[in-house]
């Protein structure tokens, strides 16, 4: 009986003790997950603090966004920092404005196609490059069009087409704070007339960004900094929208080379080679832009998605939202003109892009294409003599095209410059020909086929 009795015992200290270690273990967890918690609130508050003694990037006047018939002119300060990662934003969509001025020497100073003077419009899924990332960047050249001032003319005609691009996107189901626009007429009397919709909201770019690239690939050339890259490369860059080529190109401009994670000075001093891409066009006013990171897929390199140090450029350890490329439709449309116009590095270097832009309408020369720039795009929409130089992107999330468009007569010449970042975009692949069909019909006074 006493034997049994010390047996229960030692079987009760047993359970004890294993509910004492359970306990303990519980309150480890415990005291582990709110310390964590608390770590995670601190740095938030920490976050939220620094930004808000970010001072502004500038102070330029600030022109109000109205409906299409108001007229409106502000100088409210500048809004908060562009490279904050986390600035809470507004979601309610921006209507359509016209923008008009009180005198016409703040219309030539607010509307210079070259100046940097328009608002920002934030966009929550973009974190910027911090300005202090630019101090040690070493451009060794400037983009500098050749050019006589030109000048934007906002019309309200040419706004009318925009708001009806916009609301046919309404009508489709999809959110116009999705959506940017840029349209110019440059054919018109005083070139050139302007109108716009998020035209300043930087958004995710994609392949459109080999557009800058080829230009500062010939900015590279007409100093002489580099020896010619065999054509067919930059062609499949841009007809084919090819990554390979691209990310080669990418290699020889800067003198960089995806790889392994970089440690210290050497990821710095590969950072703002690559960062040079993007002083190369602020210099003249495009701004904000990103246009410093490859784009994947990358098949000689079997690389599917960012790795090493081209992760590393995107800082995902540091912003809630990775660092991407961006851009925004009014810089993409302006760079258009200036090729268009052939102010662009130079008459001769503007007119080989132009070349390598141009696109045929002809069903038979594009529909079993493996690489297809037209089918779902603002070409599809078109005449098959329409004059037609285009660079377009996409990926799951977005459908962008951006095209200099003109009449076979040669009356009208237009570039329209739409960036649509929603997955309902990549999804319908008859939004843009049917805008592109109405914007040329509206232009033109004739009907799109």
């Amino acid at each position: 009986m006493n034997k049994n009795v010390k047996v229960r015992k030692i079987i009760l200290k047993k359970k004890m003790s294993i509910n004492l270690k359970r306990f303990s273990l519980a309150c480890v967890v415990l005291l582990s997950t709110l310390i964590v918690f608390g770590l995670l609130i601190d740095k938030v508050i920490q976050r939220q603090n620094s930004q808000a003694k970010i001072p502004p990037v500038s102070d330029r006047p600030k022109i109000t966004q109205s409906q299409a018939q108001s007229t409106s002119l502000s100088t409210s300060p500048s809004p908060s920092p562009l490279y904050s990662p986390v600035e809470p934003l507004p979601t309610t969509e921006s209507k359509p404005t016209i923008r008009t001025y009180q005198s016409s020497q703040e219309q030539q100073l607010l509307t210079r196609l070259n100046d940097n003077s328009y608002d920002i419009m934030y966009n929550p899924n973009i974190s910027f490059i911090p300005r202090e990332d630019y101090k040690q960047v070493k451009s060794k050249i400037s983009y500098t069009p050749n050019k006589e001032t030109n000048r934007y003319n906002y019309d309200g005609e040419l706004q009318s087409i925009v708001n009806d691009i916009v609301n046919y996107v309404r009508e489709r189901n999809i959110y116009t704070e999705h959506l940017s626009i840029s349209l110019i007429n440059v054919n018109s009397h005083q070139c050139c007339n302007y109108a716009g919709h998020s035209d300043s909201t930087p958004r995710f770019s994609a392949s459109i960004i080999k557009l800058f690239w080829m230009v500062y690939l010939y900015g590279l050339y007409q100093e002489g900094y580099v020896t010619e890259i065999p054509q067919k490369a930059v062609h499949k860059m841009i007809q084919d929208s090819d990554n390979e080529s691209a990310s080669l190109i990418v290699d020889k401009i800067t003198g960089t080379q995806s790889g392994d994670k970089l440690s210290g000075d050497e990821f710095q001093k590969w950072y703002q080679k690559r960062l040079s891409l993007n002083k190369f066009f602020q210099k003249a006013g495009y701004d904000p832009i990103n246009i410093s990171q490859k784009l994947f897929p990358i098949s000689y390199s079997d690389n599917h998605s960012p790795m090493g140090r081209d992760l590393q450029i995107r800082k995902n350890e540091v912003y809630p939202v990775p660092i991407r490329n961006y851009t925004t439709t009014r810089d993409v449309a302006r760079l258009l003109l200036e090729i268009e116009q052939e102010k662009s590095i130079s008459k001769q270097y503007s007119r080989e892009m132009k070349t390598l832009l141009k696109r045929s309408l002809k069903k038979e020369d594009w529909q079993n294409k493996q690489f297809n720039a037209i089918e779902g795009f603002l070409g599809e929409g078109l005449q098959e003599n329409t004059y037609f130089l285009s660079k377009m992107g996409w990926n799951s999330k977005t459908r962008n095209d951006a095209a200099i468009i003109g009449s076979p007569d040669g009356k009208h010449k237009y570039i329209l410059v739409i960036f649509g970042d929603d997955p309902r975009f990549y999804q319908d692949k008859e939004i843009f020909p049917e805008i592109s069909r109405r914007v040329y019909k509206q232009i033109t006074k004739e009907k799109a086929i």
